[in-house]
């Protein structure tokens, strides 16, 4: 019997780590340097863009956000930075108001009222899309900085085809948990990443990703969009699934991995927070098709053989079978933090892989769990 379940839990974790192999090419991919047709010559023809923040109640790291988009290498009267507040009601609008002062590009607006299924940050951002003057628009949150190329490299992957362009996100480190939580992020954005690289698309991250105006446009925005407490990932299916009349996808969605595209948010600072955002992201990627559902299952499969390893098989095959694993992981892992220059982030990985038993095991739960709590507001899913 244990020669069978060594053959077994072998068998799963190989299948893992294979599986791993191959969306390791994904991520390599995004590694490639634009082709040279679709990077922007100079200076005097830089398109119009905006930067869309919204902002709720982010009196605590909107300054730092602010910083950083002030920072820009780009000219200021080709770019126009958006901040949205959705109804705060701490100091928010207060330094909003005093960052006007001194930023001539910055434009502040309050969300309105909430009408058909656009709720929260959805109607947030759907406004902040109807008053954003930018032929492109980048995203991110008001917890999150930039890099001073940020705009200038989502340029760079701009074809005349190219619908929308999204890049990874990792966390400031504090605290011990807050690099756990960051090499997590490494992984779920490096397998994002690698997907799309590869044709699959699974998903994106909100507070990194730009889009074209005509693509957004050609969806029908927010307001055609189903609604979905994830909206960065329901805007990413939607412009990666839109046909042209002969069945052929109307725009590219790309995922580079490119330092200066790196956007460095903060962490869950407890446990409540951890589990509502993982809560929310479960919750959103429901829609996943039949592929995504394939790397949960095998997911499962191979963190369930790994705990079953370590208690039924010998030593040394339970070994090898967690080393297999460990390696599938570090497939996605290791050239993320490589390229994006945070291999430092190394010394959380066996921290990780035990924080990433809970995780797996915790999603049946946040999957039978109805309403979704975000930002002070509920949302029934």
């Amino acid at each position: 019997m244990s020669n069978e379940l060594s053959g077994l839990f072998l068998l799963i974790v190989l299948v893992f780590f294979v599986e791993h192999v191959i969306f390791l090419i994904g991520v390599l991919r995004g590694m490639r340097a634009p082709a040279p047709s679709s990077r922007t010559p100079n200076s005097s023809s830089l398109p119009f863009c905006t930067v869309l923040v919204c902002a709720r109640d982010e009196e605590d790291n909107i300054e730092r956000c602010l910083a950083s988009l002030e920072a820009l290498n780009y000219p200021n009267d080709r770019l126009e930075v958006l901040i949205v507040d959705d109804k705060s009601t701490d100091r928010t609008p207060q330094i909003l108001a005093e960052w006007k002062q001194r930023m001539p590009n910055l434009t502040v607006l309050r969300t309105g009222e909430e009408v058909l299924q656009l709720k929260g940050k959805v109607n947030a951002l759907t406004q902040g899309m109807d008053a954003a003057r930018g032929e492109f628009v980048m995203i991110t949150d008001a917890d999150s900085t930039v890099q001073p190329n940020w705009v200038r490299e989502y340029m760079k992957y701009y074809s005349n085809d190219t619908g929308m362009v999204a890049s990874i996100t990792l966390l400031e480190q504090k605290y011990f948990l807050d690099g756990v939580q960051s090499i997590d992020w490494s992984y779920l954005l490096g397998m994002a990443c690698a997907a799309a690289n590869i044709k699959i698309p699974l998903s994106v991250i909100g507070n990194n990703i730009s889009v074209r105006r005509a693509a957004y446009e050609s969806v029908g925005g927010y307001r055609k969009i189903p609604f979905s407490v994830t909206e960065d990932h329901a805007l990413f299916q939607a412009i990666w699934n839109k046909k042209r009349s002969n069945g052929a996808a109307q725009w590219k969605v790309r995922f580079p991995l490119h330092p200066d595209l790196v956007v460095m948010s903060e962490p869950c600072p407890d446990f409540k927070s951890w589990w509502r955002q993982k809560h929310r992201w479960v919750k959103g990627g429901e829609g996943l098709k039949f592929v995504g559902y394939v790397i949960f299952i095998m997911a499962l499969l191979a963190h369930l053989a790994v705990i079953l390893a370590f208690f039924m098989l010998p030593p040394m095959i339970a070994i090898l079978t967690i080393g297999i694993k460990c390696g599938a992981d570090l497939c996605i892992i290791l050239p993320v933090l490589i390229r994006t220059h945070k291999l430092s982030l190394l010394k959380y990985f066996l921290a990780y892989e035990i924080y990433l038993l809970f995780f797996v095991f915790s999603m049946p739960i946040m999957m039978a769990q109805k309403n979704v709590k975000w930002k002070g507001r509920v949302y029934k899913h």
